[in-house]
């Protein structure tokens, strides 16, 4: 069998490292090998290898420090190394770490910094979900080069898109714009073939929509008053929607949906926007960027029931009324647009200027004469068929959009002071660099200082882009709506709270980073970010409308940081049940930034019964496995102190186990029961450091006490979405600096973003 290249060479290059750390071998074998060697190999671990072959191999060495270090390993039970001879294998196994420079694998663009740049380089809005594949996420970023491998599916992918961008940023002749106007005449509602009935209604001139369900409740329209054909988007473009309607029987603000779909088959909604209708609101107008073939439908979001056809009593609670609609499109501000004076100044252009132009638009650095030659070849064979200079133009652009110059990220080991540039603009922005980055960049001042340029894109829109994608992907906020909740078990619990119940830690992260606050605020705070919503559902003092705001907390609220909020608590239940494993691992990959890996054969399904004496003592045997016992002995305490709260993220007293009774011969699938047990919690557990805790208070508590390890944590996670790679001990320093930083501002999080930035590694791959 041949050893792995990376072992071969160190067999060569490292001899003094197998003569000059003699301790580490010793300290295995007296240590680790009776568990970890030629009879035994828990773990898939075997430490009786030559030390030059162990530390070929990164993720282990990375593991045993850490295990070392927290004092993990040996087990409890075994004899113990004395602290000296821990503290000698430590250093000899960190110091070689820290002399290992983290590899930075080539990265491309992730399908949103893509559409980003084409919105900022073309003006326009693009919606690229239907032709660029998810991105792969890797250790919770979807930016890690080691996760950007292309396979021929995806480099199709990237050419149907280039071909889709340049066919609309280029078109051969200027669009018609037109205008259509609807009323209750044209409105439609969708069908609902189980029971033969219609979504809603039509009421003199109204049209009306009381659930929330789309495929029981939208409203959509066509232009033949005899026809019930959806109407179509018949070219891309921006069109501007003008919608008279207003609710009924409400007291509050409520929400439209905007669809794209067939409303008469809409299993396949795509949810495009949200409109908040405050309350007393007779209408709103929005523009839209839509396709060719694009139909459009709205629900009414924020209704309070599933939709007509589940009804068993006429509906007597809030209504969406719509009596009015006017689109107007494409719009076209002027002509020729933005775009095309950018891509094609002028219709005279030589084809080596016109591939200089293109590529230099793209990726703000000039083509290799070697590269350059096949982007030419294709302009002058366009030139040589009679083609249009708009035609060569678009057939040039097509080839870059899909070449590895613009999909992949340029990075020398040394960034250079461009591509520092583009690191710090797809950091913050997640697009590509403006003029002003750019020529701070060129001039040598980015290099110098960067807490100017880091400021003024702070301040600036395109920051709400790294703010919303960063929390999406640490906080996981997307996957707190993937299911329910039930209506049948959480009846007082709406669609539209559990979608703020997913905003919420997007805006404490924005609040924070505005007004310069602590990151102790993520641990705990005596304010949280509230909309109307929101607020009812924490019992605060009203909040009105759709946004967020800081609203100072009750004396004994638990309320405040990121494990009370109901989202988190959500997102880490399932159906009807909490997981106070998962729970607890959240907060340890997500807070501490650990690497928490459940083993592949592992099974844990997990009742909501968990106060039992049966279930708890079945999970207190689970971490006296020694396989598990170093993972569950940090996690399970952490998710049991979060038991008082339900799968909603309400606090409660007891557990309520809940069961569906199987439906009786002859029933519909709507008359199943529900079966509900209740409980007594018992939450009280120890962390390895022997400290108790046993309720969310205690819980909090506990994270301050640990509040350096954490605040590292949450900077180590910044500086993994920064560089698009995995932080490891080697980045100790770095992490180190960038807190010793903002520590001289109370732990400031837009602190925090600065030093990652000035510090000398963000400029190097």
């Amino acid at each position: 069998m041949r050893l792995p290249f990376a072992i071969l060479l160190l067999s060569f290059l490292l001899p003094a490292i197998l003569r000059a750390e003699p301790k580490l071998e010793q300290f295995f074998a007296q240590n680790c090998v009776k568990c970890h060697g030629p009879k035994q190999q828990k773990g898939k671990v075997r430490l009786d290898r030559p030390v030059g072959a162990l530390f070929a191999n990164e993720e282990l060495l990375e593991t045993i420090a850490a295990v070392l270090e927290a004092g993990e390993m040996p087990p409890e039970k075994a004899p113990q190394p004395t602290a000296a001879a821990r503290a000698d294998a430590l250093q000899i196994i960190q110091k070689h770490i820290l002399n290992q420079r983290p590899a930075n694998p080539l990265k491309r663009l992730t399908r949103a910094e893509y559409t980003n740049t084409m919105r900022d380089l073309f003006g326009v809005d693009f919606d690229l979900t239907g032709l660029l594949p998810p991105d792969h996420v890797e250790h919770g970023f979807d930016k890690f080069g080691e996760a950007h491998l292309m396979s021929p599916h995806q480099v199709m992918a990237y050419l149907k898109t280039a071909r889709f961008i340049a066919e609309r940023v280029l078109p051969d002749a200027k669009p018609k714009t037109r205008t259509w106007e609807f009323d209750a005449r044209h409105f439609h509602g969708s069908k609902n073939f189980a029971t033969g009935g219609g979504g809603d209604y039509r009421d003199g001139d109204d049209y009306v929509l009381t659930g929330f369900r789309p495929y029981r409740s939208n409203l959509h329209f066509s232009i033949d008053l005899e026809s019930h054909d959806q109407f179509v988007i018949p070219a891309f473009g921006v069109y501007r929607l003008e919608v008279k309607a207003h609710s009924e029987k409400s007291k509050e603000g409520e929400v439209i949906g905007i669809n794209l779909g067939d409303g008469r088959h809409p299993t396949n909604f795509q949810m495009i926007r949200r409109i908040p209708m405050p309350h007393g609101s007779k209408g709103f107008t929005t523009e839209l960027t839509l396709k060719a073939g694009d139909q459009l439908a709205f629900t009414f979001d924020s209704a309070r029931v599933p939709g007509r056809s589940l009804a068993k009593k006429p509906h007597n609670g809030p209504a969406m009324r719509f009596s009015h609609m006017k689109v107007t499109g494409p719009l076209t501000e002027q002509w020729p647009t933005v775009a095309m004076k950018a891509i094609l100044p002028k219709q005279d252009m030589k084809p080596t200027e016109l591939v200089d132009r293109i590529a230099l638009l793209l990726t703000q650095r000039p083509l290799t004469m070697e590269d350059r030659k096949a982007f030419v070849e294709i302009a002058r064979a366009q030139e040589k068929a009679g083609a249009s200079m708009t035609t060569t133009a678009r057939s040039v652009l097509i080839a870059l959009l899909a070449s590895p110059h613009f999909i992949y990220k340029a990075e020398s080991p040394e960034l250079t002071d461009v591509e520092r540039a583009h690191r710090l603009s797809y950091f913050l922005w997640n697009s590509a660099p403006d003029t002003a980055l750019l020529n701070a960049a060129r001039s040598g001042a980015l290099g110098k200082d960067s807490s100017g340029q880091v400021e003024r894109m702070l301040k600036d829109p395109k920051a709400g882009r790294f703010i919303d994608d960063f929390t999406r992907q640490w906080l996981q906020r997307d996957k707190v709506d993937d299911f329910g909740p039930d209506v049948r078990v959480f009846k007082n619990v709406r669609r539209m709270t559990v979608d703020s119940m997913g905003r919420e830690g997007r805006e404490l992260f924005r609040h924070m980073l505005e007004k310069s606050l602590s990151m102790k605020h993520f641990i705990d705070s005596d304010f949280v970010m509230a909309n109307d919503r929101l607020a009812r559902f924490y019992g605060l003092p009203a909040v009105k409308g759709d946004a967020f705001v800081p609203v100072k907390l009750p004396n004994k609220s638990e309320r405040g940081g990121l494990v009370a909020q109901a989202g988190f608590l959500k997102l880490t239940s399932t159906d009807f049940a909490t997981s106070p494993i998962h729970r607890g691992s959240w907060i340890l990959k997500n807070l501490y930034n650990e690497k928490i890996e459940p083993p592949a054969d592992i099974l844990i399904n997990e009742p909501d019964i968990r106060g039992t004496t049966t279930i708890r003592e079945a999970i207190l045997k689970h971490q006296q496995l020694e396989s598990c016992a170093r993972c569950h002995s940090k996690i399970d305490p952490l998710g049991f102190a979060l038991e008082y709260y339900d799968p909603v993220g309400r606090k409660r007293n007891e557990y309520r186990h809940v069961e569906e009774v199987p439906a009786e011969r002859g029933a519909t699938v709507f008359t199943k029961k529900l079966k509900f047990t209740k409980v007594p919690i018992e939450a009280a557990m120890k962390l390895p450091g022997g400290r108790e805790v046993r309720d969310l208070p205690t819980l909090k508590a506990a994270l301050m006490a640990d509040k350096e390890r954490i605040l590292k944590g949450i900077i180590g996670k910044l500086i993994s979405y920064a560089h698009g790679r995995e932080v490891t001990r080697a980045d100790r320093p770095y992490i180190d600096a960038v807190f010793k930083s903002a520590a001289k501002q109370n732990g400031s999080l837009r602190a925090a973003i600065h030093a990652i930035v000035a510090h000398s590694e963000f400029g190097r791959k």
